[in-house]
C-alpha cells in the first residue's frame, strides 16, 4: 500500500496527540519526578509543528507558517533536552539554551525576512534538530544509572540515530542543494517523516520505560533503607495484621527487648506470645487506629518472653500490605527511665522529710522550749521577790511551777536529744534479753508522783515473769512516752492501764487510758512528721508530737509496728508489737 505524503504527516501528528495522552497520565502519576512535563510540551510541539506544515499549501497562511513552523519543531526537541536533564536531576544550562535558540530565530528570520533562502532554512533546522539528538543522546548516556542503564542506553542509541538521519539529510541538502516542495514523494521527505513517527513513537517506549525502571529502582532503594532502618533501629519494629494480631515481621531490636525472635512469631499473635501485660491494651490500640489511623506514644507495659514486666512507649501507624490493613508498631524501652523517674520521685519524698524533720526541728525549737523558759524565767524572779518578802505560800507555789517547767524542758531535750541522735544514725541499736517487768515497774514508779497529783489510777495487767529482747534505753523511751500521754490526756479519777501479752512469734504491748480520745482524722497524722499535731492536755499541758514519731521509729527498729485505737471523749488505747525473744533477727538490725 503506497502512502503519500500528506497521510504520513497527518499520521505523525495523530501519534503525537497520542503521545501528549501518554505523557499527560504519566506527569499526573509522577508529579515528584521532573521529566515528564517536559516531554509532555515536545510532543505539544511537535504535533502544533506538524499541524501547521499540512496548512502550508494555503498561500495566505503561508507567511506566518514559515515563521512558525521550524522554531516550534525545534522548540520541541529543546524540551526533550531539558526534560532529560531534569529527569537526572541535573541543573539546565540556560546560556546554552538561549544561545542555540537565539542563533537560530536570528539565522531563521534572517534567511527568510531579509535574504528569502529555503535552501539555507532546511540546511537550519536539520542542522540544529542534528546538534541537540547528539546532546540529548549524550546527556542521557552520561547520567544513567544503574536502576536504569538498559532504558538510557536504549533511548540514548535512538537519539544517536535520530542525530545521524538528520545530519545525513543536512549533509545532502548541502551537496543536492534544496529538496523541492515538502510533499513532494522524494526519499528524503519520506526519511525525515519516518524517522518522526517511528522514532518518536520509540522515544515514548524509551521514555516510560526509563520512568517505570526510575520508579522501580527508587521503590527497591526506599525498601533497602526501610529495611536498614527497620533493623538498626535501636527500637523494637514489629509488623501485625490489624485484625487478628498475626505478626509478619520484627526487626532485631523487638528479640533483644523482647526476647522473641522470628521463629518465635512464625503465623503467631501478639495475644498468642502473650507480649501484653494487659490485653486491653491492645483494644485502645486498634480502636485509636481505626478513628485516627495513629497513635503517639502510648505508654504500654509488655511481657518479656522470660516473664519481666516492660515498660514501652509505642507508637503505631495503619499501613497497607497486599491490600490489607496492618500495623506498624515502634516500641522504646523506657524502663530504665522509668525506674530512674521513681528513684528521682523518692529522692524528693525524702528531701520533703528532711525538710519536713527540719521544720519540726526547729518549730520545737523556736516555739515548745521557748513556753517553759519564759515560765522558768518569769517565775524565778517572782521567787526572788517573794523570798525578799518571805512569803513562803506563794514560794512553794512558784518552786512548783518552775519544776513543772523544767521537767517539760527535760522530756523535750531528751526527746529533742534522741530524735536527732536516730536521724544521723549516732544512735546505736544494742538488743539485749531484758526483764519486761522490772522495766514496766521503773516506769510506773517515775509517773507515780503525777499520776497521784491527778488522782489517776496506773494498772498493771503484765505477766509476772516476760523476757524481751531489746534495746533497752528505746523501749524505755517508747514507754515514758506512751504513759506520759497517757497520763496527760486522762481526766482526774481516770484509769490507765498497761498490758502485755504474747501471740505466736510476738508480743503486743498496750497503754489504754480513759482520757479524751482522738478523733479518726487526728489518728491519720500522729505518726507523720510532716504533720504538725498537738492536743492541750486535760490539765492545759502542752506537747509537741514529736514523741510519738520517736516510738514509731524505735518500734520499727524492733521489727514491729504502732497503733492506735480511739472512741472520742471515752478512751484510747496505743499498742506496739515487738518480736520474740526466738524470732529476732539481730543481723538485720
Amino acid at each position: 500500500m503506497k502512502i503519500d505524503i500528506p497521510t504520513l504527516i497527518l499520521l505523525v501528528g495523530i501519534s503525537h496527540l497520542m503521545q501528549i495522552l501518554v505523557f499527560s497520565i504519566q506527569y499526573k502519576s509522577n508529579k515528584n519526578i521532573a521529566g515528564p512535563g517536559w516531554w509532555l510540551l515536545w510532543c505539544a510541539a511537535e504535533s502544533l509543528g506538524f499541524i501547521l506544515i499540512l496548512f502550508r499549501s494555503h498561500s495566505s497562511l503561508l507567511p506566518f507558517i514559515i515563521i512558525l513552523q521550524d522554531p516550534i519543531i525545534l522548540s520541541g526537541a529543546i524540551f526533550i533536552y531539558i526534560g532529560i536533564r531534569k529527569f537526572f536531576d541535573k541543573k539546565i544550562n540556560i546560556k546554552l539554551i538561549f544561545l542555540i535558540t537565539s542563533c537560530f530565530l536570528i539565522l531563521h528570520l534572517f534567511f527568510y525576512l531579509v535574504k528569502d533562502n529555503i535552501y539555507i532554512r532546511s540546511v537550519l533546522i536539520h542542522a540544529f534538530l542534528a546538534g541537540i539528538a547528539f546532546l540529548t543522546a549524550t546527556n542521557i548516556y552520561k547520567n544513567r544509572t544503574r536502576g536504569i542503564n538498559s532504558s538510557a542506553i536504549f533511548n540514548s542509541v535512538l537519539f544517536l540515530i535520530h542525530g545521524i538521519i538528520f545530519t545525513y539529510i543536512t549533509i545532502t541538502i548541502s551537496f543536492v542543494g534544496s529538496l523541492g516542495d515538502a510533499f513532494i514523494p522524494l526519499f528524503f521527505n519520506y526519511l525525515q517523516y519516518f524517522d518522526a513517527l517511528i522514532i518518536a513513537l520509540l522515544w515514548t517506549f524509551g521514555f516510560i520505560m526509563m520512568l517505570n525502571q526510575r520508579l522501580n529502582a527508587e521503590t527497591n532503594e526506599a525498601k533497602t533503607h526501610f529495611e536498614q532502618i527497620f533493623n538498626l533501629s535501636p527500637n523494637a519494629i514489629l509488623i501485625s495484621h490489624l485484625s487478628n494480631g498475626v505478626l509478619v515481621d520484627c526487626n532485631e531490636s523487638f528479640s533483644k527487648i523482647l526476647g522473641f525472635n522470628k521463629d518465635d512469631i512464625k503465623d503467631k499473635s501478639t495475644l498468642d506470645i502473650h507480649i501484653w501485660k494487659n490485653p486491653s491494651d491492645r483494644v485502645v490500640l486498634v480502636n485509636s487506629l481505626n478513628r485516627d489511623g495513629y497513635c503517639d506514644d502510648h505508654e504500654i507495659l509488655l511481657q518479656h518472653k522470660n516473664g519481666r514486666i516492660i515498660t514501652g512507649l509505642m507508637s503505631a501507624k495503619l499501613i497497607t500490605i497486599k491490600g490489607m490493613p496492618h500495623i506498624l508498631s515502634v516500641v522504646r524501652d523506657i524502663t530504665e527511665q522509668k525506674a530512674i523517674e521513681e528513684e528521682i520521685k523518692q529522692k524528693n519524698l525524702e528531701l520533703q522529710k528532711l525538710n519536713s524533720e527540719k521544720d519540726k526541728f526547729f518549730s520545737i525549737i523556736a516555739h515548745d522550749l521557748k513556753s517553759p523558759f519564759n515560765a522558768i524565767v518569769g517565775f524565778s524572779n517572782l521567787l526572788i521577790e517573794k523570798a525578799k518578802e518571805k512569803d513562803c505560800d506563794s514560794i512553794e507555789d512558784y518552786a512548783h511551777i518552775i519544776l513543772k517547767s523544767s521537767e517539760k524542758v527535760m522530756d523535750l531535750l531528751s526527746n529533742l536529744m534522741e530524735w536527732s541522735r536516730s536521724q544521723t544514725g549516732r544512735m546505736n541499736f544494742n538488743p539485749k534479753e531484758i526483764d519486761f517487768v522490772n522495766l514496766i515497774n521503773d516506769n510506773l514508779e517515775l509517773f507515780n508522783t503525777i499520776a497521784k497529783q491527778k488522782s489517776i489510777t496506773i494498772t498493771s495487767k503484765i505477766p509476772t515473769s516476760l523476757k524481751i529482747q531489746a534495746d533497752e534505753s528505746m523501749i524505755n523511751t517508747i514507754l515514758r512516752n506512751l504513759i506520759s500521754n497517757a497520763l496527760k490526756f486522762t481526766y482526774s479519777e481516770g484509769k490507765i492501764t498497761l498490758s502485755a501479752e504474747k501471740r505466736k512469734t510476738e508480743i503486743i504491748v498496750s497503754v489504754s487510758d480513759t482520757g479524751v480520745g482522738i478523733p479518726q482524722s487526728t489518728i491519720e497524722k500522729l505518726f507523720r512528721i510532716d504533720e504538725n499535731v498537738s492536743t492541750i492536755g486535760t490539765q492545759k499541758e502542752v506537747g509537741t508530737g514529736l514523741g510519738l514519731i520517736l516510738c514509731k521509729e524505735f518500734v520499727e527498729m524492733h521489727g514491729g509496728k504502732i497503733w492506735v485505737e480511739s472512741e472520742p471523749g471515752k478512751n484510747s488505747t496505743f499498742s506496739f508489737t515487738l518480736k520474740g525473744p526466738d524470732t529476732i533477727d539481730f543481723n538485720a538490725m
